[in-house]
């Protein structure tokens, strides 16, 4: 039997398409401990207001409703790097996100990087990486969370954050 494609194949090559790093003057324990926590993430990355984890999925909701659904790959304690994709509802061909939190002899470096196809996509993350960075210093340091943020004591019954942590 002869196989023909549907679709024309193609090869992508994974690269990285967005690379932050910010140095935070705290010891990388702490914002390990927070960048770990895969459901606090709402609380450091602006424009999101809850983000809950059930098994290897987090969901997450934005400020204007739209709701992203990510698959948590890794959570690797002895190397600081949380890895994950975004798996739905935006239809994206390839994604991995990762985040690295490294020892600096100022405190901590902060590592995000992500691979994306469609390639479009690219700079509207950069702006959103560099806004999450930001985001987990002034957590980490200052105890401030993210704008937009509502905490689980907050929120109301049947807004789609109940199972916050």
């Amino acid at each position: 039997m002869l196989w023909k494609w549907s679709v024309p194949f193609r090869i992508v090559e994974h690269t990285v398409d967005v690379r932050r790093e910010l140095v935070i003057e705290s010891p990388a324990g702490p914002v390990w401990a927070v960048v770990a926590a895969a459901e606090r993430q709402a609380e450091w990355f602006p424009g999101m207001v809850s983000s809950r984890v059930e098994g290897a999925v987090r969901t997450v909701v934005a400020a204007g409703g739209a709701l992203f659904q990510e698959e948590i790959l890794a959570i690797d304690h002895s190397r600081r790097t949380f890895e994950y994709r975004i798996t739905g509802p935006i239809l994206v061909h390839h994604h991995l996100g990762r985040i690295s939190v490294l020892d600096d002899e100022a405190g901590c470096r902060v590592v995000y990087e992500q691979e994306i196809d469609p390639k479009a996509m690219a700079p509207v993350l950069d702006a959103a990486v560099g806004d999450a960075l930001e985001g987990l210093r002034d957590l980490v340091v200052h105890g401030r969370t993210s704008r937009g943020w509502e905490s689980p004591a907050e929120a109301s019954p049947g807004d789609g954050t109940e199972g916050n942590i």
